[in-house]
Parts: C-alpha cells; sequence; structure tokens
C-alpha cells in the first residue's frame, strides 16, 4: 500500500475528501492584500497593569501574511478542516449539559458524549478560528467562530457555567474522587474565549470568559489552601495563565488572584529553588503551569515566577529533549538526560512542543536572545510540521522506537488533545517570525512571507526555499525616512559563517551563531537583502550513550527509512493514537532499570537496536535527491547502507531517527 506525500517544497497536497471543504462564496482572505484587520483589543503582551513589557515584541498576525510555500499549504489544510466541522455538532454536548434541545449527530473520540474531556477541543478550535482570522483576515471563518460562541453564551445563560459535561465532574473533584482533568477542559474554553476577544473584537467572548472565571472563583473559594493544593494535583491546563490574561486585559484584581490561587506549589516550589524535579511528572500537565509563571512575573513584576520559568525552560531544553526538541516518553519525563534509554512508542506528546514553544516566546520577549529561537526553529521543523499528514489530520505523538511510524486522528472520532493544539499551531505559522523594538526588526524564522510594520512606513517581502536552499531574500517594498536595522537571527548550526549583501553588494554583519547579524541604512523601495547560510552536516548524540545518534541538516532532524512491512492504512489513520492504550504498552516506572530497544516492540514484535554503523567521523553524507524527497542523505562507512531523508517529510513509513553508530 502506497499513500501520498505532501512535497516539502509546497505545491499541491493531496487530500481526503472526508476533510476538505472548498471557501464558501464570499469567505474573505486578506493574505496577499496586506489589508489591516481592525481589532480594538489590548494586545497580551504589553497590557496596561503589566510590571514588565517585552524587550522585543512579535508583530500582530495582522501585519503578517504567509506567502505560498509549504508552511501556507499546511496553513490551508488546516482552514479545510476548520471549515467542514459543522458547529451544531460541536456545540451539542454543551446544550445536551444546559438542557437546550439538540438533534445533532455528536462527535466521537475524545468528544463522544461520556468521554470525561468532552468540550476541550471547541475550546481549542475557538483559539484556532480566532488566530486564522487574524492570520489571514478570513470573514467566514470569524462569522462561524462568532456564531459558536453565541451557541455556548447561550448554555452558560442560567447560572455561568459552561461545560460539555455536567457539574459531577467537578463534584468528584470537590470529593477528591478519580475524574479525569475537569479544570483543564474548562481552561481550554475559557482560553478559546479570550482568544476570540483578543483576536476577533468579539466582546460577548470576554463576557463568556469573565463569566466562567468567576465561577472558577466561586468553586475554589471554600476550599482550605491545603485542600486546593490537593485539588490541583487534578490536571488543570493552564488556568493561571488564562486568569492572568483576563487580569491583563481587564484590571481587574480578582483575576490575579484567582490565577495566585490556582499556583500549583508541589511543582513551582521546587522549580523557583532551582530544582530539577521532573522525572516521574505528566510534561503536558505541568508546562502550561509554568506558561502560567511567565505571564504571572510580566503581570506582577515577582522575580519568583520569572525564576519558575527560567529554570524549568533550563532543565527541559538541556535534560529533558530530544534531538528534535520534543519532550516526553508516554506523556512523561523522566531522569535527566536520559535518551538512548526512553525511545519509546509514545515520545514527544505534541501538545508538549506546542507549549514549550509558547513558553519560549515569553521568554524571549522578556530576553530577546537568539538561543530561544534556535529551540523555537528546533521544534517547529522537527515535531511540529510533519504531524500534519496530506489529508490535514494530526498526529499525537513524534514515535522514536527504530521501527515505529507515525499515527494520524480521524476527521470526527479522534479529538485528541493534541488534535486541538495542532488546530491552533497551523492558524499562527505567521505570529513568531518577526519580531521588533522601538527601532529595529528581529528576522527569527525564515519562511516566505510579506511583514507590514505600518507604524513605522516599512514594508518587506521575504522569499526562500529554506532549508532546502541556503539563500534568503528581503525585498522593501516601503521604506520610512529613518535608518532602521533588520537583525537576521544567525542559527546555532551556522557554522561554516554567513554572508549577507545588500543590492548585491558584500556588506559586512559579523554574526557568531546562535546571534543576530545586523543590517542598518535608511532603506528605500527596491533594495533587496540576501543571506546565504551555509546548510552545515552535523549530530545529536544522546548524552546517555554517545554511540546512539541522530543525524541533522541545519536545522533538520534526518530519520533513516525502514520500509513499509507490515504497515496498513488503519495503522497510519486511526483512533487509536496513544498506542499504550490500545497495545498494552507499559508505561515506564520512574527509578528503575529504563527499558532497552529490546523491550520495546513494534506490532507486537520485539524490536532490536539498528544495525551499528561503522564509521570514522561524520557518518552520512548528501547524496542526489528525488522529487519525492528534495534533501536525501546516506550513511557512509562500513555496514548496511541506509537512506535518510528529513523526519517532517515522513509520513507513511517506518523510521528511526537514533542509529547505533560505532567508531572504526
Amino acid at each position: 500500500m502506497k499513500l501520498s506525500r505532501r512535497s516539502f517544497l509546497g505545491g499541491a497536497a493531496a487530500a481526503g475528501a472526508a476533510v476538505v471543504v472548498r471557501r464558501p462564496a464570499g469567505a474573505l482572505d486578506t493574505a496577499n492584500a496586506g489589508a489591516a484587520v481592525d481589532v480594538a483589543t489590548r494586545d497580551l503582551t504589553r497590557s496596561a497593569v503589566a510590571k514588565v513589557q517585552w524587550k522585543a515584541e512579535p508583530f500582530p498576525m495582522t501585519d503578517v501574511r504567509l506567502l505560498p510555500s509549504f508552511w501556507k499549504e499546511t496553513m490551508e489544510l488546516n482552514r479545510s478542516y476548520l471549515y467542514s466541522l459543522p458547529n451544531d455538532r460541536l456545540a451539542h454536548n454543551f446544550r445536551e449539559t444546559a438542557g437546550i434541545p439538540s438533534d445533532a449527530d455528536p462527535l466521537g473520540g475524545w468528544e463522544e458524549p461520556k468521554g470525561e474531556l468532552r468540550g476541550h477541543y471547541i475550546g481549542h478550535y475557538l483559539s484556532a478560528c480566532a488566530m486564522l482570522y487574524a492570520s489571514t483576515g478570513d470573514e467566514f471563518i470569524r462569522t462561524k467562530a462568532n456564531e459558536l460562541v453565541g451557541m455556548l453564551a447561550a448554555c452558560q445563560a442560567k447560572d455561568g457555567y459552561l461545560s460539555a459535561f455536567p457539574r459531577e465532574e467537578f463534584d468528584r473533584l470537590r470529593a477528591f474522587k478519580d475524574v479525569w482533568a475537569p479544570f483543564y477542559t474548562y481552561h481550554k474554553i475559557l482560553a478559546g474565549m479570550i482568544d476570540m476577544y483578543e483576536h476577533t473584537g468579539n466582546r460577548q467572548a470576554l463576557d463568556v470568559a469573565e463569566r466562567m472565571a468567576g465561577w472558577a472563583q466561586a468553586f475554589a473559594q471554600p476550599f482550605s489552601e491545603d485542600d486546593w493544593q490537593k485539588v490541583l494535583l487534578t490536571e488543570q491546563g493552564g488556568m493561571m495563565e488564562s486568569a492572568y490574561n483576563l487580569y491583563g486585559i481587564t484590571g481587574d484584581a480578582k483575576y490575579r488572584d484567582l490565577a495566585v490561587r490556582f499556583e500549583h506549589k508541589k511543582i513551582l516550589d521546587p522549580l523557583a529553588r532551582g530544582e530539577d524535579i521532573l522525572a516521574g511528572n505528566h510534561a503536558n500537565t505541568n508546562i502550561p503551569k509554568v506558561i502560567g509563571a511567565a505571564r504571572g512575573y510580566e503581570l506582577t513584576g515577582d522575580e519568583r515566577l520569572k525564576a519558575i520559568s527560567e529554570n524549568f525552560y533550563r532543565f527541559v531544553t538541556e535534560h529533558h529533549a530530544y534531538c528534535t526538541g520534543g519532550t516526553s516518553n508516554s506523556e512523561f519525563w523522566h531522569a535527566p538526560d536520559a535518551v538512548a534509554s526512553q525511545l519509546g512508542p509514545d515520545t514527544e506528546e505534541c501538545c508538549c512542543s506546542y507549549n514549550m514553544m509558547k513558553l519560549a516566546r515569553h521568554l524571549y520577549g522578556q530576553d530577546p536572545d537568539a538561543k530561544f529561537f534556535d529551540y523555537y526553529e528546533r521544534v517547529l521543523y522537527n515535531v511540529r510540521y510533519g504531524t500534519q499528514n496530506p489529508n490535514g489530520l494530526l498526529a499525537y505523538f513524534v514515535s522514536l522506537t527504530p521501527g515505529m511510524y507515525k499515527t494520524f486522528g480521524t476527521p470526527l472520532d479522534s479529538f485528541w488533545c493534541c488534535t486541538g493544539t495542532g488546530s491552533e499551531e497551523y492558524t499562527k505559522l505567521n505570529d513568531s517570525i518577526y519580531w521588533h523594538d522601538e527601532n529595529a526588526v528581529y528576522v527569527n524564522l525564515y519562511i516566505p512571507s510579506v511583514l507590514d510594520w505600518r507604524e513605522h512606513g516599512l514594508k518587506v517581502r521575504q522569499t526562500t526555499k529554506f532549508p532546502e536552499e541556503e539563500q534568503i531574500t528581503f525585498t522593501v517594498e516601503s521604506a520610512p525616512a529613518n535608518a532602521t536595522a533588520i537583525k537576521l537571527r544567525i542559527p546555532y548550526w551556522a557554522t561554516k559563517g554567513v554572508a549577507v549583501a545588500v543590492n548585491g553588494e558584500p556588506v559586512k554583519a559579523e554574526a557568531a551563531p546562535s546571534s543576530y547579524a545586523t543590517v542598518e541604512r535608511t532603506w528605500k523601495a527596491g533594495d533587496v537583502v540576501t543571506l546565504d547560510i551555509p546548510l552545515v552536516l552535523h549530530v545529536d548524540s544522546a548524552p546517555d550513550d554517545k554511540t546512539e545518534q541522530a543525524a541533522m541538516f541545519g536545522p533538520l532532524v534526518l530519520a533513516a527509512r525502514l520500509g513499509m512491512e507490515g504497515l496498513t492504512a488503519a495503522m497510519l489513520e486511526g483512533t487509536h493514537g496513544p498506542r499504550r492504550y490500545e497495545a498494552g504498552y507499559p508505561m515506564p516506572v520512574v527509578d528503575t532499570r529504563p527499558p532497552t530497544h529490546q523491550q520495546w516492540a513494534v506490532d507486537g514484535e520485539p524490536v532490536p537496536p539498528p544495525t551499528p554503523v561503522i564509521v570514522d567521523g561524520v557518518w552520512f553524507e548528501k547524496v542526489e535527491g528525488s522529487r519525492e524527497f528534495p534533501l536525501m542523505f546516506r550513511t557512509k562507512g562500513r555496514g548496511p547502507a541506509h537512506t535518510l531523508v528529513p523526519l517532517n517529510r515522513i509520513m507513511d513509513e517506518r523510521y528511526s531517527v537514533y542509529l547505533k553508530v560505532e567508531s572504526a
């Protein structure tokens, strides 16, 4: 069986009929028009009550438009998926809970009528629609999302409670009885309403959000502090962050106090002291808490909250991440620097990557150091891109067991947590390309796009096929009268130098890896800046076993192609997602001997380590690619040869990221 792949260069993507919906007549897309979207709301990064302003700020998505590329194609696949979901089906469980008649067919998977997380995806959906509107000016999607807000507001009207499941789940939480994660789900809806206000100007959404926060306050109020901390042992998502965001929007201190109430001391206190206590903790339960701490620092100036976010980020990126930048194995963290021993089938939960990128943006805004976007780029290319298949369907994990494969959801019967964060991710691919301070533009990502800095009079078009080509071109389409600096990020892997030219003339713009090359002048329309970054072959070794190595080319993690034997369509697109639930994979136990390669299995068969590749020095080389895989590499040295391609291009075959490498 052969499934179609999406070209890394872009072009027409295959799309399953079950997902793709054509844009309705009259649906507006201002992607190439550069028109402003008038949203008269406050930017969360520059709240009137903020004590710490960001030193660099991202341009609003309304000022950045994607140009044709594989990135824009990814966004369009996601747009089609968002179009395909009917509002009455999205709202069905909410109406049932509120006693409002509904004859819609319920959604399946995690949104099925008895699911304890039902309603979570609808919050993600509102966030995705809001950000898609900001990214494209799509009036159809704003109208659709506004209608959904109205439907949910009607469900909330009676007493302020808004959920797709009845209060019984919160009653169990109150009684310390077993329940999945009611506040996690509540938070997704709350965050969706805040995003609808921030990005579309929907005042009703803000009213709904404030009533939701009021209900949460009333729920929390009777608990003693000790009992409330027991409540917080159950996953609550980003309640702390959303409460702080409401404080930033409204200036009302009760929302600040609610955020403080959701501070989970068992996790955050050790982080404040600089202690890495991550092993044994569920990864994506805790990353949103740290995002809340980062947001709290910006609004209150509390240095303890700053220490929490900085320490945590350092622990994860330096000691709990794979070569891709992704983190978690079977959704949990394990011992620091455990990589070779943690190559499981359910590694790198996509939600973790989404939230780590979100945290990196906060830390970069506070301190615009290029290292944060070295990490952001690594995760964007190797975990986020490549987890949406040609049908627009999304993955839960990026498996690292040798011989494993990627599994994607189904249109109406999955709705995993990572379906939600993926739906958001691919609407906001333009949100971090360009940043600015008062007088300079920071270019942090090399993605074809147009920046229109209206307040400054600068409009720049970026064109590139990076990372398949080494040159990035910036054309000035309009220019201010005053000199402006353009700061070009030089990635950590760019160890062979870079070249910068203006209008074909080389300019001195010395910059080391993980820094910026600065070009400052009084620009005029028609000026062209070129940046050449030689793409470098390099390896990333597992810290706990240096013979386990991943091949990299510039920002790209490469994977050995291991064939399609035994794969079926149901294995590649199905409802099972988290394979450990379906196939009986044990949750790795912390503080015991970690599983070896031989202990993992693929489809019930033990998986041995990859065949050793006997090499000296760099053990792979670039070869002529193909139309299907423009970038292609092969191992060299003694032993069986492997063909390697970018991990993000592999959709329908088995692969291995880490290979066993031995010196001659």
